[in-house]
């Protein structure tokens, strides 16, 4: 599919209107209400002559899959994308309204934006795209636009898996978080996400002596949670260096090169790497970001304890956002906690999903790469594992080989991690124009 200059600019003017749109559905979840969007993209699907299904998990939350048919001699493509975004208070100094879909100063702007409207619409022109020109496809081409990804996939990816997993069966699985990239000293690097950690929310309970709050009580519930909760907040749970870690370090430790490259290459070793992170690397979010790719990570969140002012509780809980590393368990980690904090204190798991992780030398990354430097030379492309999860972790249960590619450049100086979830979310035209070129390139030879 040899297109000429003036179909690719055809394509960016559809891909643009469709993302403007698309924004303007206000799929805040929750509680979500993907609907709405499910049907604007069905009716886009079927004007183009395909033949969609919106599922509703539960009343208002749409799913929509379309397939566009191949010749069976490879497995199925997935292309997956969700529909509901998080929360945007318009009175918090946007620029421009958050459902807005404004286009101003070179960007698309509003909630979605980046996560992950564009990727739903970069996956619907590649489809669109792939049929109108008439390629011949050895692979099936699954587009699915789903919902509640926001808040842990239930109506969405999880629903899917459970409740129709004949829809959405493939080989590979392409999504969000990965192919963007990062300028550093003046290097283009761009993350491939193969890896995402799992979810273990736990509660800690702590029971005490209720009392007068008149009288002093050092063994109170509430003191005894308020020390397990410094403890997960102030140390580290042990380092564990897994392969995707592993190979994301040393390409960045190589692509920088000198004295930079020389101190990332450290945090390689468990002796070394916490020291790096905590008292060498002047920048405290990429600290932090080291931190998420190397350990088991807590944080408290929702705190209970007592009804009275005057009363000490019995009883005190925190809810913990537990991440765990591939490889690692909510077993494990919560010895590691156990460790920690102690043994007085009740531990309960109240919500899992379990950890995420591909071969990062799985021939599609030589895919990935050879199309993102046919546009971008210069480009150092690497393995990702995610701190947080995406819908990925539900496939991974079918056997679906998930990577996080939805390509994009970003201007100099320009945070992908900031404008994500962030006040002002955009995203660069021109930036859009190159992944959504380079995406639907590679999604074609993935299929022919």
């Amino acid at each position: 599919m040899a297109l000429l200059n003036q179909e690719w600019e055809n394509i960016f003017s559809e891909a643009v209107n469709y993302l403007c749109e698309l924004i303007r559905f206000k799929t805040v979840n929750p509680p979500g209400n993907e609907k709405p969007a499910a049907d604007y993209l069905a009716e886009i699907l079927s004007k183009n002559g395909l033949e969609p299904k919106v599922l509703e998990s539960a009343p208002g939350r749409g799913n929509v899959i379309a397939r566009l048919k191949g010749t069976g001699e490879k497995p199925p493509i997935l292309l997956d994308g969700h529909l509901d975004v998080v929360s945007a208070d318009p009175e918090s100094d946007w620029k421009h309204p958050p459902f807005s879909g404004k286009i101003a100063d070179g960007y698309i702007w509003g909630r979605g934006a980046l996560d992950m409207k564009q990727t739903v619409v970069m996956n619907l022109m590649a489809i669109l795209s792939l049929k109108r020109a008439g390629v011949k496809l050895k692979r099936d081409l699954i587009f699915a636009g789903v919902a509640d990804e926001e808040d842990g996939s239930r109506y969405g990816a999880q629903f899917l898996v459970e409740k129709h997993p004949e829809l959405v069966k493939a080989e590979y699985g392409l999504g969000e978080i990965g192919g963007f990239c990062m300028e550093m000293d003046g290097k283009h690097f761009y993350p491939i996400e193969v890896a995402e950690k799992g979810v273990c929310w736990f509660r800690i309970k702590a029971k005490g002596n209720a009392g007068h709050g008149s009288i002093p009580n050092p063994d109170s519930a509430a003191i005894k949670l308020a020390e397990a909760i410094v403890k997960l907040g102030k140390n580290k749970l042990p380092y564990h260096l897994t392969p995707p870690a592993r190979e994301f370090i040393k390409a960045l430790s190589k692509g920088m090169g000198g004295a930079k490259g020389l101190l990332l290459g450290l945090l390689t070793n468990p002796v070394a790497a916490d020291f790096i992170i905590d008292k060498v690397i002047p920048d405290k979010k990429l600290a932090k970001s080291f931190w998420a790719i190397l350990h088991n990570t807590t944080n408290p969140t929702i705190i209970r304890a007592g009804e009275k002012t005057n009363i000490v509780p019995s009883e005190a809980s925190c809810d913990v956002d537990g991440r765990i590393l591939p490889g690692q368990t909510s077993e494990s980690m919560l010895k590691e906690v156990r460790d920690l904090i102690g043994e007085d204190l009740e531990l309960e798991v109240i919500h899992y999903m379990q950890p995420a992780c591909q071969d990062v030398n799985d021939p599609i990354m030589k895919i990935f790469e050879k199309h993102i430097k046919e546009h971008d030379p210069e480009a150092i492309v690497m393995p990702l594992m995610m701190s947080g999860f995406t819908d990925g972790s539900n496939y991974a249960k079918m056997g679906i080989k998930y990577f996080g590619f939805s390509p994009l450049r970003l201007a100099p100086g320009e945070s992908f991690q900031e404008l994500f979830h962030g006040k002002n979310e955009r995203i660069s035209i021109e930036g859009y124009k190159f992944g959504l070129r380079v995406f639907i390139e590679t999604v074609q030879e993935l299929v022919e």
